[in-house]
Parts: C-alpha cells; structure tokens; sequence
C-alpha cells in the first residue's frame, strides 16, 4: 500500500545518496584517476574516438556501476541546473575582495580545482567568469583547466545563450595566454551562423568581445551580423550604441551603412539626460571617425554647445577622444579649447593622451597639406568630403576645403597647435615608450613616421588602395602623367618619394609660413615640383632620436604584436627606409649589437617570422598592405618567406573557392604577385605558379 511519509523518505535518501561526492564518488564520476585536463577533438571522427578511449579506460568497473554513471550525467540531467557544488564555489567567489588574503584565495582556487570535472557547462563559464572579476595571481592556473573541461564537453553549447557566450569569451580574452585561437575561432563562427535568438544587446556584447581579439579568423563573424545589425539596431539602449560603433571601428570594420544606422538611431535619443555625456559623446565620434563617417556640421555644433560648458569636469582621456575626433573629422571652430585645456594639463596626462597628440598632429598636417596641393588632389583621398544621402537621411558635404571654412587666421591657428604638441612630443614622449604595451608603441611608432617634422623625407603609397581597413596617410596627387613613367609591377608604381611636399609654406625644410603675403585671406595654394614624381630617396639623414627608441622599444617583443601591430610596424619601416638603414652606418646602433653580431638583419628576420606564425590571424586589408611593405623593405630573400608565400596561397586560394574576397582584394592580390615576379623573380617561380594564376 502506498505510504507518502516512506515515500518521502525515500526520495531523501536518493537524494543524499547521489549527491553526497565523498561516500558516492563512485557514482558521481567515472574515476579517481580519471585525467582532469582531457583531449580536445577538433572534428567528429575525433571525438569518437576519444570517447571510445574514455570507455575502455573504465573496463575495470562493473557493468552495473558504468550504467549508473552514465545515466545520472546524461541528458535525463538538466544543464541548466547548478550542482551543489557549483552553487557553493559561485557563492565564495562571489565573497572574494581586494582585502582577501592570498592564503584563503588559493585555498579556495585549489577546492576548486578538485571539483572541476563535476561542474556542467553553466557552472565552468560562470566560475571562469567571475575569476576574470578577481584576476589575481593563480587565477589563470584554475581557468586553464575549466576552459580545457568546458571544450571537451560534447554538450557545451547547450548552454551557450547571449550572456554566456559573452561571459566564455571575456574569460578567453582575460586568460589569453591559457586560450587557444581555435576556441575563440570555434565560438566566433557558432555566433556567426545562429545570432537572431539573441538579445540585441548580447549580440552587442558579443560584438565588443570579438573586436578585442584583432584576429580577422574571429571577427570574420562580424561580417555576418550586419544584416541583424542594421535591421535591429534600434533594439538597443542609448549607452550600447557608442559602444557597438567604437567596437567595430576598433578592429577595422567599417561599412557606412551601420555607421549610418547607429547615427540615426542615436540621434532620436535627443532629449534622454545622458545623450550629451562626454564618455559617450567620445566613443561615438571615435567610432565614426574610424568609419570614415562624417556625421556633418550640425551634428556637431550640437554636441559642442552642450558639452563645452563641464569642460572642466570631463576625464582627460573623453576630452582627448573629442578632440581628436573633431580634428580628423575637419571640425576646427573649437578646438582651440580643448587643445589649450590638455596641453595646460600634460605634465600629468598619460601616454595615451599623448598618442592622441600625435594622431592629432597628422590630422591638422594632413588637412594643411590637402589646402596647399588641393588643385592636384586625387578625388577620394578626402573623405571627409564625402557626402552621404540615405531614405530619411539628411544629404550632408561637409566640405572641409572650402575657403570659407579655412581662413589664414583658422590655418595659422592650427599650425601654432602643431608646433606645441610636437615640442612636447619630442621632450616628454621619449619617457613615457616604455609605459605603453608593445601594440602600442607600434601604433605611436607608425604615427610618428608619418609626422614631417619627425621625418621629412617619407616614402609611402602613390595609389589610394582600395582596402576599406587603409587610411591614405599623405594627400594623394594627381601629377602630369607625362612625366610619371611608371608602370604595374614596378616598386616605384607602388610607392613614392613624398618630395612633392617639401614645397609647402608649413612642413618644407625652407618653410616660414609667417612671412606669406597677409593680404590672403586663405592659405595660398602651392605647386609641387613636377621633377621628382617617383624618385628613389636622395642621401638619408640620421633618424631622428626618438625614432631609434621605439625600434629599440619593439625589437624584442614583435612576438607580442598582433597582426594589425605587425602591418604598422612594417609600414613605419618602409616609410623610413629602414632596409637602407639597417645595413648601413647611417645610424648608429639602430639595432642592438647583441643580435647583429650573430644575425644578418635582424628584426627583419623577426618580423618575417611573426607574419609567418600569425598568417592565419590576419585579416586580407592589413595582410595585403604589409605584403607591399615586405616587397619595398627586401623581406622575401629570406628563406623562412618562401613557406610563408606558399601558405598564403593556400588560404587565398581556399578563400576564394569560398567566395569570401573581395573584387578589390583580388585586384590588390593581382597586383601583389605581378610586382612580386617582376622583382623576386628566384622567390616568383619557387611558387606554385599554376595556382597563382587561379588568383590573378
């Protein structure tokens, strides 16, 4: 007869029967000697097999015992369900403080660690998750094993929704040197082809996660989302919409359209109490500055009018967003206010700062350059001219060269700003190199060169490259084709002398810009001269100093630079004729000696290396711009890059298969092989030619 109290009874003693871990281990896992850290199958053949291992090794357990574990870690367990454990440990963590001593921190990371092969998948995230919130010495150690777990797991993606994809890959990319590209790769590509379940603002997360990785294999997933992007867009909160704009142009992902969609949606926000906040403000024209975005005048008069009365109350790193943005995006009548307020504040400002202050300084170079030579200019190579028309979407043209935008007093102005931030980039930048991480200093490295006061005789690209992660770093002009006698395949139809520019009243070596006739109104255009349109550089000068210290600064750590650091250190080196330089005794000990005792050019030879390690990692856009830059500074005569052109091959070659290049890709890639064969030809034909020609 049915009794409810034994009943009760009963279902208690199952209870504590199956999970009590110490009298039922037995039951619980397959083995005390079970290995905690498993093989990870990269395909199904694999993962059969393992689990065919898995169960041999078990032969000495009963049938009966095999069953019962089987079963109560099996899909008849919900996934979604915490274990006694999981709550416990997810409760501990939870406790932990700055004021936690070591001795009880690492006593709980090693219970931890015991339990590590019971969690479920919910659990391994969450605890990964909120070790990236303590992030003290040992965490990595626990986060290796978890992560190893979680990817050996046939059932991890059972668990994956919105929150937990962006709690695995924050935990990826805090534990980098724990995570393996290919779990990023393995998440980015499951994001890629099953998103529209999420929530707008998980996928905004996800976005912001991926574009911290710079690995064009991991945020080729972003390609993908557009579409949910630009149709969704308007699911997100006010505060996310900067942050999903920065993301994407901060790994190089810039289509118009969602800069377009995100503008629009942000704008009918007016009105909300924070749509004026400077953090937001910042990130936003950052983000449209790296979209090649110009949101137009209006816009930003705007923003200006309410945000200039708390200047002094906003974080130097928003007020240097600002500027820089409006200096990029040609907006000049108020710059002066946040240029005076940083530069009275840099003895106190960081290194990031002062990296705005170097990119601030090419805008306006490059923006004074664009007026003296605008009757040359190549249409295009200004896109801060660029007019945008859209269904419900004002048409905006800035036109930033227009004479009534660029009095003599506005260009003068400007030009005295150049002159003291490059005094102060030359007096205090040297102290703060060392303060910046390496991708860092490669990035305030290329920033330097492109500076004519630093370097006044650069070379660089003579053709806009129609690459939508390449900025044109010198105005492009169109010269007499009478006198250009280049054609495809030759280095000099790449790149030229940047000589033209020594004509000008601002940046020229006889430049005195004060002395021009002050009845102008506008700055006074300038013809370059028309005998030196692709020259070979004319007697090098020594580097300047500081330039010196950054090679010096990154000549042992390329290992740590990511790809896009990798593609802006080969360009600073071309622009300096580096493969002129380190042979030669023009400058002095521009390479440690150490290294050029026992290596015959050394940091090209690293540099070759890293491009060949991290081939897979690099997105097409800086891939084909560094190859060019390889071509100009001899790279290809070592050994090491013939294996890295016949890989390059096979992924170009896959990829096209693929339909995943793009038609000016391939016309750069065309172009890439053609100057190759015409000057390496000894490199040129050890390829596979026949496959080359699939390309081409």
């Amino acid at each position: 007869m049915f009794n409810g109290q034994n009943y009760g009874r009963l279902c208690g003693i199952i209870s504590k029967f199956t999970t009590n871990r110490i009298k039922c281990r037995f039951f619980n896992i397959q083995s005390d000697k079970s290995q905690l850290i498993k093989k990870v199958s990269s395909n199904r053949k694999q993962w059969e097999q393992l689990r065919k291992e898995s169960r041999d090794d078990t032969s000495d357990f009963d049938n009966i015992s095999f069953e019962k574990t089987i079963a109560h870690s099996g899909f008849g367990k919900s996934q979604n369900s915490k274990s006694k454990h999981g709550f416990k440990y997810l409760g501990l963590l939870q406790t932990v403080t700055n004021s936690t001593s070591d001795e009880k921190l690492f006593s709980l990371l090693a219970d931890i660690s015991k339990f590590i092969d019971e969690f479920t998948p919910y659990e391994l995230i969450d605890i990964g998750y909120f070790l990236t919130r303590i992030n003290r010495p040992g965490c990595s150690q626990v986060v290796e094993p978890i992560l190893h777990r979680f990817f050996s797991m046939p059932e991890r993606f059972s668990c994956l929704n919105g929150v937990y994809f962006h709690r695995l890959l924050r935990t990826m990319f805090i534990f980098q040197d724990v995570t393996y590209r290919v779990w990023v790769y393995e998440i980015a590509q499951l994001v890629s082809a099953k998103h529209a379940h999420l929530l707008m603002r998980d996928v905004q997360l996800v976005i912001d996660d991926l574009s911290l990785f710079y690995d064009a294999a991991a945020q080729g997933a972003l390609n993908q989302l557009e579409d949910s992007v630009l149709s969704r867009v308007q699911e997100l909160e006010l505060y996310r919409l900067p942050l999903l704009i920065h993301a994407l142009g901060r790994c190089g992902y810039n289509s118009i359209n969602v800069a377009k969609a995100v503008h629009r949606v942000y704008t009918s926000y007016k009105g909300h109490k924070d749509y004026y906040s400077s953090h937001l403000i910042g990130l936003l024209l950052k983000g449209y500055a790296s979209f090649h975005f110009n949101p137009g005048t209006e816009f930003l008069d705007d923003v200006w009018s309410n945000v200039k009365d708390n200047l002094k109350n906003v974080e130097f790193k928003y007020l240097s967003w600002i500027g820089e943005s409006f200096l990029k995006l040609r907006y000049f009548p108020n710059i002066s206010v946040i240029l005076d307020e940083l530069i009275s504040k840099h003895s106190i400002l960081s290194h990031l700062e002062f990296t705005d202050f170097i990119s601030d300084c090419w805008s306006i170079q490059t923006h004074i350059l664009s007026l003296e030579f605008k009757n040359y200019i190549v249409p295009g190579s200004v896109w801060q001219n660029s007019s945008y028309s859209d269904e419900g979407f004002s048409e905006m043209n800035p036109n930033s060269l227009s004479q009534e935008n660029n009095s003599k007093e506005t260009v003068d102005k400007l030009y005295g700003y150049y002159k003291r931030l490059i005094t102060l980039i030359n007096s205090e930048m040297p102290g703060k190199i060392y303060e910046s991480t390496p991708p860092y200093r490669s990035t305030q490295f290329e920033l330097m060169t492109r500076l004519l006061d630093i370097y006044p005789n650069p070379r660089d690209f003579r053709i806009i490259l129609p690459l939508r992660k390449y900025d044109t770093i010198y105005p492009v002009l169109s010269l007499p084709k009478s006198l250009d006698t280049t054609t495809k395949g030759d280095i000099s139809y790449l790149f030229t002398q940047m000589d033209h520019f020594h004509s000008s009243n601002f940046f020229g070596p006889n430049s005195n810009h004060e002395q021009t006739q002050p009845e102008y109104n506008t700055i006074k255009s300038v013809d370059p001269p028309i005998n030196n349109v692709s020259g070979s550089s004319s007697g090098l000068k020594e580097l300047n100093p500081i330039l010196k210290q950054y090679i010096h600064s990154v000549f042992f750590r390329t290992p740590a630079l990511a790809p896009r650091g990798l593609r802006l250190l080969i360009q600073g080196l071309a622009r300096i004729h580096f493969e002129q330089r380190e042979e030669s005794e023009i400058d002095k000990d521009l390479i440690p000696n150490m290294k050029v005792k026992y290596h015959k050019r050394p940091l090209s030879r690293s540099i070759v290396r890293e491009v060949y390690r991290k081939l897979a990692c690099f997105n097409n856009d800086d891939l084909i711009v560094s190859l060019f830059g390889m071509i100009v500074l001899n790279m290809f005569e070592f050994q090491l890059s013939k294996q890295l052109l016949s890989e390059l091959i096979r992924i170009w070659v896959h990829q096209k298969n693929q339909n995943s290049l793009l038609d000016e890709q391939l016309q750069m890639i065309s172009l890439f092989f053609l100057t190759l064969e015409r000057n390496n030809p000894s490199v040129y034909s050890s390829l596979d030619v026949e496959s080359i020609k699939k390309l081409c």
